[in-house]
């Protein structure tokens, strides 16, 4: 048996894209070429590595065993060539992580730039999306690592504290509520302005609401920080949403918070990895660079 680095190449590529003439793109190969390789693969594994679902191919068991051994046996050669290139006391090379929303935008975006600013053959790609599609992404081992604000209870998914936050419930300045201090029951009734379902951030407020039989009433949904900002602004509802997405719109005295007495509402951000990947050299190192830069010890 003689199987390729280029023929784990491409099946890593078709695993994180789903089709071959993207995963071809993605290696530099024909679409025939990709196809032949990964039909090469297969033959030498004896076992068919995907299914196809519609237009996509998705892993089957075998596929989902090989993934992470190709992962890390493809990270092993990069690893290799990089110590013995020229720039090989240098770190170098690309990043993909995935952070759901809040932290992607208002915390990893800035990481990643003064990160890659001092590490100047490095490039972070940062992934913004939900928590749920950041867990997926690191599941399918499109991220090496990924950062949300809700629990993960996958057992394939390794999780760690990371930093701190503190949600607050906010309305427009004029709002009966705005700056008071009140009972849950005061809140009864009122129309919110929600995160999307997948929203570590929904999911943490609503089960802390629901504890104090608040039972928030939905009217509207987004899915960014801005849009539920806006609406708000127009008088759709009260919000919630992290301190960080706040700052600027409290400080102009856009929006004004309402405290909720016996609302706990300070919770962890998570670092997670699936168990099967080891961190690259650059994935280590940009950890311990966000500890310093952003002060994350929790």
């Amino acid at each position: 048996m003689r199987i390729t680095l280029k023929q784990l190449a491409i099946f890593e590529a078709v695993a994180r894209s789903g089709q071959v003439a993207k995963a071809a793109e993605m290696v530099n190969l024909s679409s025939p070429a990709a196809s032949m390789a990964l039909s090469e693969l297969e033959k030498q594994l004896d076992a068919r590595l995907f299914e196809r679902i519609g237009n996509r191919l998705r892993l089957n068991s075998q596929g989902s065993m090989l993934l992470p051994l190709a992962t890390d046996a493809l990270q092993k050669i990069a690893q290799i060539e990089h110590a013995f290139s020229p720039a090989g006391s240098e770190l170098g090379g690309d990043l993909n992580v995935s952070a759901s929303s809040t932290i992607g935008n208002y915390l990893l975006a800035k990481s990643a730039v003064a990160f890659c600013q001092q590490h100047t053959n490095t490039l972070v790609n940062v992934d913004i999306d939900n928590s749920q599609a950041v867990i997926n992404a690191v599941l399918d081992f499109r991220s090496e690592m990924g950062f949300i604000e809700g629990q993960c209870l996958d057992s394939r998914i390794a999780v760690e504290a990371w930093h701190k936050d503190r949600l607050l419930i906010f309305c427009h300045p004029a709002h009966p509520l705005a700056g008071k201090t009140v009972s849950p029951k005061a809140l009864t009734g009122q129309p919110w302005v929600m995160r999307e379902e997948g929203s570590g951030t929904r999911d943490y407020f609503v089960n802390a609401a629901n504890m104090l039989d608040m039972q928030p009433q939905e009217k509207f949904r987004f899915s960014t920080p801005d849009a539920i900002k806006q609406a708000v602004k127009q008088g759709a509802g009260l919000g919630v949403l992290s301190e960080l997405t706040l700052e600027k719109e409290l400080s102009r005295k856009e929006l004004a918070v309402i405290n909720v007495e016996g609302l706990l509402l300070e919770r962890k951000f998570y670092r997670i990895h699936h168990k099967s990947r080891n961190f690259t050299a650059i994935g280590a190192a940009f950890i311990a660079f966000c500890q310093d830069f952003l002060n994350t010890d929790s």
